[in-house]
């Protein structure tokens, strides 16, 4: 009778470690500190002759203006030239509703705050307010050799990506897109 006891003991004891080590594993994530916010401040004076609209009649329309007319529209895809090799500098946006794969900007943030070299960010994530309203900016280190400085927004069901591609070292475009963006409006 005593041997049964200690097997029963010992089955129960094991059960209690496996749900205990069931329960470790699949505790929810540690809570990420929260982000910096700031408010851009774009330059004034900037010359911005082109108007652009975008989007489509599905509720994703916006319109921004632009030094350039070098503009490429594809289905959900806005590219603007800004300049050429040897500098190489452009504006691209692009659109997708709200999903599984993208339910929501905090859900696409926390991917990337939590696996910052598979989400290809350099530096901190950055909360901030502009004509977008309250965006989500970082820079990410393409393996071009490129750096994509991305504001993520979400807007009436859509998630939004506003990059700026340009060399690592060269910030020449940045009043010029901070212009861009301040210049923005939601359709």
């Amino acid at each position: 009778m005593n041997r049964r006891h200690q097997v029963v003991a010992l089955v129960g004891a094991l059960v209690l470690v496996g749900a205990g080590a069931t329960a470790w594993a699949n505790r929810p994530p540690a809570p990420l500190p929260p982000l910096a916010v700031e408010t851009l401040a774009p330059p004034t004076g900037i010359d911005l002759p082109v108007h652009v609209v975008a989007g489509g009649d599905d509720g994703a329309a916006f319109s921004l203006d632009s030094p350039t007319s070098g503009t490429v529209m594809s289905a959900n895809i806005l590219t603007l030239q800004l300049a050429d090799l040897p500098v190489l500098s452009s504006l691209g946006v692009f659109w997708t509703p709200l999903s599984a794969d993208f339910p929501s900007l905090e859900a696409y943030t926390e991917v990337q705050r939590r696996r910052p070299e598979e989400a290809q960010v350099g530096g901190d994530l950055v909360i901030e307010h502009s004509a977008l309203g309250a965006a989500v900016r970082k820079d990410l280190a393409m393996t071009s050799g490129m750096t994509i400085t991305q504001w993520a927004v979400e807007h009436d069901g859509y998630l939004y990506l506003v990059e700026w591609m340009h060399r690592p070292d060269d910030d020449t475009w940045r009043p010029t897109v901070e212009a861009m963006i301040a210049s923005w409006r939601w359709s």
